[in-house]
C-alpha cells in the first residue's frame, strides 16, 4: 500500500478571487509585468506570508526573494485586506521593517536562505514556483527576515 499523496494548494485560495485579480492587476501595472507573471508572484507572496505567520519561533528565519517581493509591497497598500488576511485566521501580522543599511547589516546569500524558505512553503502545503525563488533576498531597501526569534538582523525584518 502506498502513502497517500497530498497535493499542494495554490495560495491564491487564501484571498477572495476578485481581490486576487485586483491585487495581481495592480502588481502587473505597478511593476511593468504581464498579468500571468503578476499572478504567479502574487500567489507566491501569499504562500510566503501565510508560512511566515504560522512559523514556529524556533524555526529558521524565512526570506522573500527579490522576484516575489513586489507583490508583497502591493498587498500592503490594501491595508484592510492585508490586515484581514492575518486576523481572520488568528495569525500574527507580518510587518515590514526594511533595512536601510544602518549599522552595516547585510543579509545572508540567497543560495543559503531561499532554499529554506521554499522548503518551509512546501511543508506548509502550498505550491512553489522554484524559478521565482532564485533572485537575491533584498528589495533595494533589503527586506527579508520574518522577525520571529533567532533572527540574524534585528533591524531588517518581516516581524510579527
Amino acid at each position: 500500500m502506498s502513502a497517500p499523496v497530498i497535493e499542494a494548494v495554490s495560495a491564491r485560495t487564501l484571498v477572495d478571487e476578485d481581490f486576487f485579480t485586483r491585487l495581481s492587476a495592480r502588481v502587473a501595472k505597478t511593476h511593468g509585468l504581464d498579468q500571468e507573471a503578476a499572478e504567479q508572484i502574487t500567489e507566491q507572496d501569499l504562500a510566503n506570508l501565510a508560512t511566515c505567520a504560522q512559523k514556529p519561533k524556533v524555526a529558521p528565519s524565512l526570506f522573500m526573494s527579490r522576484t516575489v517581493d513586489p507583490a508583497w509591497h502591493s498587498f500592503m497598500e490594501y491595508t484592510h485586506q492585508y490586515d484581514d488576511f492575518f486576523t481572520s485566521r488568528g495569525w500574527p501580522k507580518v510587518h515590514h521593517n526594511p533595512c536601510d543599511g544602518h549599522g552595516g547589516a547585510t543579509y545572508p546569500p540567497a543560495a543559503e536562505v531561499l532554499p529554506l524558505t521554499v522548503a518551509a512553503i512546501e511543508a506548509a502545503g502550498y505550491m512553489v514556483r522554484p524559478e521565482l525563488w532564485q533572485a537575491g533576498v533584498d528589495c533595494e531597501d533589503t527586506c527579508g527576515d520574518d522577525g520571529k526569534g533567532g533572527n540574524p538582523l534585528p533591524t531588517c525584518e518581516h516581524s510579527v
